[in-house]
């Protein structure tokens, strides 16, 4: 083999790799130990990964967060319940009023149309059937004089039925909007990436503010819970401090011995934030103010529920919330796949429904604060017209997620919310009572509905310009203006 075959071509010097100015170019090994190194730091901490929003990449903790905007309670109802129609009023585009002809899809006899005097109620604003049970039940727990503080929206949107994997929560968004808490961020009833039964849509999760998990008393006690070790009265407060300041100090020293390559220095912040917050969380939350079995408001008020397993379930979320411990907060409400052939099943669980919304909002009245409430659900319910032998009302006879929507309801603790419009109405039903799949961007899309609720929830701020900022998408441009049913709250 000749010399001139084995010779290796020359390289240019003056020709250098492109890139941009500020960025260093990065070696297979840098590349190797970016992937490895993420991996690694959700399997070594997740907990203080998913929990810890307070760590900056600048090496300083972040000072707890001051409490934000309004508080936000979302309300998930798992298997398909009935929202329009018979409960909250759908009409065609010209909003709640515009009746259709024939609502029997929609769970009304012509006997009941809302044309029919005395079969619309407008106490809350938005527009109920008066024979509404959902209505019944808020009516049960709150004031008139709160209801007359209320307004609210109902955006038409089909929705998969039977399935968790619609994503209708909004709860990141709206934390990036200003629903912030002094303690943690967001809060659910589940276990999942959303703290409820529906998705969060994918563009939105911030996983350093994952929900915490509360769904009874206790689960909001270990929030600020010193353990079995530090919290049965054996060591005084000096000496619980001195410990969890010891403490720090140690799981700081060994983040500082484990190498790059294993965790990098973000990561480590995060950690290492985590353990310092422990002692600061511990000397300003005294567990009394966590313990919603102490809130004799919220007690008197959640104890009118009839159903005690969602009092427990549901009251030291909206404690938390309410009081802005928590920004957001995410209430699983099941039993709603109740298209069993009878009416009275899914009336027993609308009631239900009510009486929650009613001992939030009654609740937020005696704090004096305001409230967002969301609710949204896996699809929806159909019905043939059979009649229920017990009140003579349509059966529901399967699922059908094009009867679906989602309902926003404000309460302000200061008089009724002012509306942009009185349409009170995102989207549109046929004559058919299905959504109008093609009536504006959140008709047939769960994920533009939540970015929808969100740039309400900012317009009851004034800030409505920011929603692109918000949820980095904004498919509305333009038309935002048609989607917005809220006017600033002050």
């Amino acid at each position: 083999m000749s010399d001139e075959k084995n010779k290796k071509p020359e390289v240019d010097s003056t020709i250098k790799p492109m890139h941009h100015s500020g960025h260093n170019p990065k070696s297979r090994r840098d590349f190797m130990a970016q992937g490895f190194l993420g991996m690694t730091a959700f399997a070594l901490a997740p907990d203080l990964l998913m929990n810890s929003a307070r760590a900056q990449t600048t090496g300083a903790c972040a000072a707890p967060a001051a409490a934000g905007l309004t508080p936000v309670i979302v309300i998930d109802l798992a298997g398909g319940g009935h929202i329009p129609g018979s409960n909250v009023m759908v009409g065609g585009p010209g909003g709640q009023m515009n009746f259709l002809q024939n609502y029997i899809p929609l769970g009304i006899n012509a006997n009941e149309h809302p044309s029919i005097a005395g079969m619309i109620n407008q106490d809350m604003g938005l527009v109920f059937h008066s024979q509404s049970t959902m209505l019944a039940g808020i009516k049960q727990i709150a004031s008139m004089q709160t209801q007359q503080n209320m307004e609210g929206t109902i955006f038409a949107t089909i929705s998969n039925d039977d399935t968790g994997n619609n994503q209708h929560n909004p709860m990141y968004w709206l934390n990036k909007a200003g629903a912030r808490g002094t303690l943690n961020q967001l809060a659910g009833t589940s276990d999942s990436t959303s703290g409820g039964n529906s998705q969060a849509p994918a563009e939105s999760v911030n996983p350093t503010i994952a929900p915490v998990r509360i769904a009874s008393t206790n689960d909001a006690l270990n929030l600020v819970s010193l353990g079995n070790a530090l919290g049965t009265g054996t060591y005084t407060v000096a000496q619980r401090n001195a410990i969890l300041d010891a403490s720090s100090k140690i799981s700081n020293k060994k983040l500082d011995n484990i190498p790059r390559r294993s965790l990098p220095d973000a990561i480590k912040q995060i950690v290492s934030c985590g353990f310092s917050g422990t002692l600061d969380q511990v000397q300003k939350f005294d567990p009394s103010v966590v313990n919603n079995t102490l809130d004799a408001q919220l007690t008197t008020i959640f104890n009118r529920i009839p159903d005690a397993g969602i009092r427990n379930r549901a009251a030291p979320i909206v404690k938390l919330v309410l009081d802005g411990l928590i920004g957001a907060g995410t209430i699983v409400l099941g039993g709603y796949d109740y298209h069993n052939n009878t009416r009275t099943t899914g009336d027993d669980r609308d009631r239900e429904l009510g009486q929650l919304i009613g001992a939030i909002v009654e609740t937020a009245a005696a704090k004096q604060k305001d409230v967002v409430i969301y609710v949204v659900t896996d699809g929806g319910v159909g019905t043939d017209g059979s009649p229920d032998p017990t009140n003579g009302r349509p059966v529901w006879t399967g699922d059908n997620g094009e009867r679906s929507s989602t309902i926003m309801m404000v309460y302000k603790k200061d008089g009724r919310p002012a509306m942009r419009s009185q349409k009170r109405q995102v989207g549109a039903f046929q004559a058919n009572g299905a959504v109008n799949p093609t009536a504006m961007l959140t008709s047939n899309s769960v994920t533009n509905t939540a970015k929808a609720m969100v740039a309400n929830y900012l317009a009851l701020h004034g800030l409505e310009g920011r929603l692109e900022q918000v949820v980095s998408d904004d498919p509305f441009r333009l038309q935002l203006d048609s989607y917005l049913m809220f006017d600033k709250l002050r």
